[in-house]
């Protein structure tokens, strides 16, 4: 098994993480090559979160999100179990989708196995939390398994779920303005939680917009753990994902490697 990993020839965009320090200047390095500017990525980003309320607010109003919340709380208020609610195409979109798990919406038999666990080890939902922790932490934040659908029945569940619908449809908007756009929103909500290498590869999120802004391989995945979390401390300090300053700049770099940037994502 590898144990190491190297990537001769790509430029860092960070120092040693022995040193700590941040390469603010790399991010500027390759501009006039890239596809986006760098201003036209700090203009995006700045735009995206001044006007999140307003964005909000227009996203709740379409007919198609009003028509899926209203069919979700009625599927809710009379569901008998969980799986009352997955079964509903519409009411699953919405379920998972505020979760994190659009991505899976067709896999109902996985998603049935999952969403019913606890989320203790072993279970389905522990297994799936190596590709995306989403699986854990929806059956932590909803554990019907022990409590029963009636904990999607209060107000403020079905509040937080519609919202949270509605939050997820504004970050595809968002992607839809500029690839990656939404992810990079996302990303710099969570960021300070993802302070380990293995916090980040276990993140979905976090591996996507780290790695692209490393300009990591996505090879690298097939392999060990050891060697994937290396391949990023070798090129940042998780740690200074504590900075808001530090994460603006990541964010910003993952955009434009991402929209044709030299040190783009290698597929």
């Amino acid at each position: 098994m590898v144990s190491n990993v190297n990537f001769p020839g790509l430029t860092s965009l960070f120092t040693s993480a022995s040193s700590g320090g941040f390469d603010f200047t790399s991010l500027y390095a390759s501009q006039a090559t890239t596809s986006v500017s760098v201003g036209g990525v700090a203009t995006a980003l700045a735009q995206a979160e001044k006007n999140e309320t307003s964005q909000l607010a227009s996203i709740a109003k379409q007919a198609d999100v009003k028509r899926d919340i209203e069919r979700y709380t009625k599927v809710v208020k009379d569901a008998k179990t969980l799986d009352d609610v997955l079964d509903d195409p519409i009411a699953r979109k919405v379920f998972m989708t505020a979760n994190g798990l659009k991505d899976q919406i067709n896999n109902i038999g996985l998603a049935k196995r999952a969403l019913n666990s606890d989320g203790s080890a072993g279970t389905a939902a522990a297994q799936l939390s190596a590709y995306n922790n989403a699986w854990v932490e929806a059956v932590k934040a909803w554990p019907t398994k022990t409590l029963g659908v009636e904990i999607l029945k209060t107000g403020d569940a079905i509040k937080t779920i519609t919202d949270d619908f509605v939050a997820e449809k504004r970050l595809d908007m968002l992607d839809q303005q500029m690839p990656g756009l939404g992810t990079a929103i996302l990303f710099k909500t969570v960021a300070k939680n993802l302070d380990t290498p293995v916090k980040i590869l276990g993140s979905a999120l976090g591996r996507e917009v780290v790695t692209t802004a490393l300009a990591i391989p996505k090879q690298v995945a097939i392999q060990s753990l050891e060697a994937q979390s290396k391949a990023i401390t070798q090129r940042m300090d998780p740690k200074k994902l504590q900075s808001d300053i530090y994460v603006d700049r990541l964010v910003q770099r993952y955009l434009i490697n991402l929209n044709g940037g030299t040190g783009g994502v290698t597929a």
